[in-house]
């Protein structure tokens, strides 16, 4: 097993993805990356930062 999957949390992975999914943003199904197309927008990378730190702080607290 290589050390990115040994440092995996795939219930984090599920709650993130289900988390974001359900605002509007998909997620690529690789780990650590967050893939945007050429037509992303500023306001997209915004939404995106806004609803993961969200996320982040329901998690945290």
């Amino acid at each position: 097993m290589d050390r990115t999957r040994a440092a995996g949390d795939p219930e984090l992975e599920d709650f993130l993805h289900l988390y974001l999914a359900n605002r509007g943003i998909l997620l690529t199904p690789f780990h650590n990356m967050a893939l945007m197309c050429p037509d992303t927008t500023e306001r997209d990378v915004d939404t995106h930062t806004e609803v993961f730190a969200a996320a982040l702080a329901e998690l945290t607290g």
